[in-house]
């Protein structure tokens, strides 16, 4: 199964992003998405496609009816939670989701893989706007019953 995983979005009235992303999108499996699209057209654009996985990030007011503040989702076996990540500290996820096998968060603008504690924890970074970076980034993740999570960070401009 492949997984694009995308946050931080913070496409306010249109969007617009590369090629790169746009094949992604279009042979993805899932896509998830950790918070702040900020706008209402984007989450409905990704949501169109019926397999997204998202949560609501400090920046989406327009979708507070619609997004939870976490998702916890199963797929081959691995408990997956994600997050937006604003409410709490990369250092402590691994304590707010002791069952989870992968922790995908966002918010902090910047695209890292971790293992702790036999916990793969992750964050795609920003689409629009890494922090710290001279590029942006998302990332694609392959999940197979029974192997080890492939994750690989996707740079853009």
């Amino acid at each position: 199964m492949k997984i694009l995983i995308m946050s931080d979005t913070h496409f306010r009235h249109s969007y617009y992003f590369g090629k790169i992303v746009l094949e992604h999108l279009s042979n993805s499996d899932m896509i998830i998405h950790c918070g702040d699209f900020t706008s209402l057209e984007f989450y409905n654009f990704l949501n169109s496609s019926k397999k997204l996985v998202a949560v609501k990030g400090n920046n989406d007011r327009q979708l507070e009816e619609i997004l939870s503040m976490e998702a916890k989702i199963e797929l081959f076996g691995f408990k997956i939670a994600v997050t937006h990540g604003h409410l709490i500290q990369n250092s402590n996820l691994h304590l707010k989701y002791p069952d989870s096998d992968i922790i995908i968060t966002g918010h902090e603008h910047y695209p890292s893989i971790e293992n702790f504690n036999k916990k793969l924890i992750i964050s795609p970074g920003s689409l629009t706007d890494n922090r710290r970076l001279e590029y942006n980034s998302f990332m694609v993740m392959n999940l197979f019953e029974g192997q080890k999570p492939v994750v690989n960070i996707m740079k853009t401009k």
